[in-house]
């Protein structure tokens, strides 16, 4: 393809044709490096020979930073303490505004220093006509001369400086290649070049001349005169300069945009495109794209970079930091010991830790505080986690002490990362070591900030920075690339795909904040209107210049509507009334790529052979497969069972699992409550859940509030107790084991087992009580004959039981809720179908996902079958 900037290398030539080949000596601006690249290659076109040495092709911040400045320049990262100190005193906002408005400040005072703007903008401001832009002004002006008084100059103002002093050696043409849009003290720089030496703009116009004055047309016009136009345009041109090359693609929801999008890439690549753009306006959605893109084995060079708050070697930091300056929250905790970054020299000891601070949350919960993680890992002989906390604690003591300045906070920093061996694994990593050295070079730059911070106030100035700053991986080199609409005009591109041009992201939210556009106005800065018309102009430039360009538009977000871009909106209604037709293509959820839709099909489970029917079987792994056969597959004969989530405050299960152990203690100190007050048992009962709950209270504050709710249920429940024994029955035992041998197929035994909660005794027969905290509703249908549940009468067959029943421990009316007529039907019955379906196993039977709405919402297999995904696909 012919390189777009042939007119460019023209016109360069025209003036600087008799140097050919050697064109070393001339200087050319350019927006950016990829619009160098495109101009080598155009003038390597325009003028063909075996030799040619290029122009010097360079920005305009390089241009100025070949300056060497004798004064000091005050780094962003000082400004900001400043600002935010100075925010502090004036006592016009509230402390926890203080920062954010300090970044907002001071990239006002960046964009005021870049235009050349100063004191004259400033007394331009009105004082009273309006209160609140009075009370930014006031900022704004009291900063701007608190600067000027004292330090260096800032960024911005170095820049101006710098280019100033370049003018000294403006001693030759200088060729600018469509810069754009440009800051006030580097258009004065063009001017006072070009009173100097010839300053030539090159033209770039976009080859495609009627799709470019298509946008303008529809850009440029009003929305009540856009219908005539649509029809004078359409009158000169009888077909859409857009064609079939340059398409918007809408697609309902982040998934199927991916997809469409990754389907006109790969039509692209097979079509023998090599050079195309993914425009990241939506970064989820480029994240999508690119793993999918993976997936095919398709690599994507990323221009763009990733902020140093979503690599693995920043969270090790920031997790570090909650750790130390937090409540060492358990998971914290456990990351950090997880990171391959920290404790380089423990060897196996760091996991080793890990696993055992895991498992011992699981078992005891999470305590708070280090204190409490030492303390549990003291208890139960941690012996590499108890080593490696105390290390923890001795390496975070230092942020403890106090307010400190800038440099000291971030100098300690750096000191614990070296206790914990994480400094030569950071160094070692190429992210980890751009993080060390902006670290490294944040605690220089704060030097000369004295004013002391609390550990908080220091987080907030340091965590943007990481959040801020990126990384750009040099490894990768693909056709593909991720990119700035920025970086995108003026580039020789083959395809284009704009990734997210809902109106979420173009133009994108308007800036809100302290300083808001009224007062960028008065002070004579771009506002919103200024920022959309670059915009429109970049995006405008990439869709005349690239010959195949796709929009892909995410038509909704969480199930609601998300609007398209309002530019794309009046493109459409233009193309309607020029043409007749729509120029949006709308995708099915299942279109875009070759790989089938998440939830295109079930997943069958490989049927369980005799080998897998277990020899033991619980009877919460019966209820399992009764309930859902692929449940009880993937749980029991897969052992995918999920493990027990750590507990951080105390719930309903947890509670009735006190309430149980306190009744088994209970009535194994009373097995006959005849001939005792009433009030005393309660008392024992109440001192014995005081006991029992103590522990759960001192781990979590929530226990007492259930510990409460117990002793309001002690009254009934020992009402109910004394009236069950006046009623001839006798406790026999707690928390009883059971198991009983079953015959299945041809001879072959299982065992089925269990643990019943109580065991009674009357007239010679066993009656057997499950405790429960559920709902009186939930248990009556649990005792529908016809219901799935098999709790009751299993353990009736396993105890050889008459009776059986619930008890409504939790209810303000304790009583029993007993099996109706048949028990001793319904458990055979059971035992029964437990041989049938064992011996089904033996055969081959499937296990199908065929699970209850009410089963399948508690089950942690949901995401293995995919039953919910395949039926909403068939919704």
């Amino acid at each position: 393809m012919p390189s777009t900037l042939i007119p460019a290398a023209r016109a360069f030539l025209e003036h600087e044709g008799a140097r050919a080949p050697d064109f070393s000596a001339c200087l050319v601006l350019v927006p950016h490096h990829h619009a160098g690249q495109a101009f080598r290659r155009a003038l390597r076109e325009a003028l063909p020979g075996p030799h040619l040495l290029p122009p010097r092709l360079t920005t305009l911040p390089e241009l100025a930073g070949e300056v060497e400045l004798e004064i000091q320049v005050e780094a962003d990262s000082l400004r900001l303490a400043q600002l935010r100190d100075f925010l502090e005193g004036s006592g016009q906002l509230p402390r926890a505004a203080l920062w954010d408005a300090a970044r907002e400040l001071l990239d006002l005072l960046n964009e005021l220093d870049a235009a050349g703007a100063g004191e004259a903008a400033l007394a331009r401001l009105p004082t009273g006509a309006n209160r609140h832009l009075s009370l930014e002004a006031e900022i704004a002006r009291a900063v701007w001369r608190a600067l000027g008084r004292g330090g260096g100059p800032g960024r911005a103002r170095a820049h101006a400086l710098r280019l100033a002093r370049r003018l000294e050696r403006a001693d030759r043409a200088l060729y600018c290649l469509g810069l754009g849009p440009l800051h006030g003290v580097e258009r004065a720089f063009l001017d006072a070049w070009r009173l100097r030496a010839p300053v030539v703009e090159l033209p770039t116009q976009p080859p495609d001349a009627a799709c470019l004055e298509l946008l303008r047309s529809v850009w440029d016009a009003s929305l009540p005169a856009l219908a005539d136009r649509a029809r004078d345009f359409s009158a000169r041109c009888p077909r859409s300069p857009l064609g079939r090359e340059k398409v918007l693609l809408a697609a309902p929801g982040l998934e199927a945009a991916a997809r469409a999008a990754e389907d006109t890439l790969m039509d692209w690549l097979a079509a023998g495109l090599r050079d195309i753009a993914l425009v990241a306006l939506d970064r989820l959605m480029a994240r999508r794209l690119r793993a999918l893109l993976e997936r095919r084995g398709v690599l994507v060079q990323d221009e763009t970079g990733w902020a140093f708050a979503t690599a693995s070697a920043s969270h090790v930091v920031e997790c570090w930091l909650r750790l130390v300056t937090g409540d060492a929250w358990f998971r914290d905790l456990l990351d950090f010991l997880k990171s391959p970054f920290v404790f380089a020299d423990a060897g196996d000891q760091r996991l080793e830790a890990a696993h055992e601070l895991d498992q011992a949350f699981r078992r005891h919960g999470a305590p708070d505080g280090l204190a409490g993680h030492l303390d549990l890992a003291r208890r139960e002989g941690l012996g590499a986690a108890h080593a490696l906390l105390k290390r923890i604690e001795r390496a975070g003591g230092g942020f403890n002490r106090g307010r400190q300045s800038l440099r000291e906070w971030t100098r300690r920093l750096l000191d614990s990362l070296e206790a914990v061996a994480a400094a030569e694994p950071l160094r070692a990593d190429p992210v980890g070591r751009q993080l060390w050295a902006l670290l490294e070079r944040l605690a220089a730059e704060s030097a000369g900030h004295l004013a002391r911070y609390g550990v908080a106030d220091w987080r907030r100035w340091l965590l943007p920075h990481l959040e801020q700053a990126t990384f750009l991986d040099g490894t990768v080199t693909s056709p593909v690339r991720l990119t700035h609409l920025a970086a995108a005009h003026t580039r020789d591109l083959e395809g284009v795909i704009l990734l997210g041009v809902g109106a979420a992201h173009l133009p994108g939210p308007e800036r809100t904040g302290v300083f808001n556009d009224a007062t960028r106005a008065q002070l004579g800065l771009p506002g919103a209107e200024e920022r959309e018309r670059a915009l429109r102009g970049a995006l405008a430039d990439v869709m005349a210049r690239v010959p195949r360009v796709a929009l892909v538009w995410q038509t909704e977000q969480a199930g609601d509507p998300a609007p398209l871009s309002p530019w794309l909106v009046h493109l459409d209604a233009f193309h309607r009334a020029a043409w007749g037709d729509t120029w949006v293509t709308r995708l099915a959820a299942g279109e875009g790529g070759d790989f089938p839709p998440v939830g295109d099909g079930m997943a069958e489970s490989p049927p369980a052979r005799a080998e897998s029917v277990p020899p033991r079987l619980s009877v919460s792994a019966w209820q399992s497969l009764v309930s859902c056969p692929y449940q009880y597959y993937a749980r029991h004969l897969l052992k995918l069972n999920e493990r027990d989530e750590v507990p951080e405050e105390m719930d309903k299960a947890d509670y009735g699992s006190l309430v149980h152990r306190i009744l088994a203690r209970f009535h194994g100190d009373h097995p006959e409550l005849d001939g005792v007050p009433p009030e005393a048992l309660e008392a024992d009962l109440r001192a014995l859940g005081r006991q029992v709950f103590a522990t759960a209270e001192t781990g979590s504050y929530l226990a007492s509030v259930w510990r409460l709710r117990w002793e309001r249920r002690i009254p009934a429940y020992i009402d109910w107790a004394l009236r069950r024994e006046r009623d001839g029955y006798r406790y026999r035992m707690a928390e009883a084991p059971l198991a009983r041998d079953l015959e299945w197929g041809d001879g072959r035994r299982a065992q089925l087992h269990g643990r019943a909660d109580r065991l009674d005794d009357k007239d010679g027969a066993t009656a057997l009580l499950d405790y429960k905290t559920q709902s009186r509703q939930t248990l009556r249908h649990k005792l529908a004959p016809d219901g799935e549940d098999v709790q009751l009468t299993a353990y009736a067959w396993l105890a050889d039981a008459r009776e059986a029943g619930f008890v409504t421990v939790d209810a303000d009316k304790v009583e029993t809720l007993a099996w109706p007529e048949g028990l001793d039907t319904a458990a055979e019955a059971e035992a029964g179908r437990l041989r049938d379906v064992l011996a089904g196993l033996a055969g081959g039977a499937p296990l199908p996902a065929q699970g209850a709405p009410a089963t399948c919402a508690w089950c942690e297999m949901r995401g293995l079958c995919r039953r919910e995904h395949q039926a909403s696909s068939q919704a």
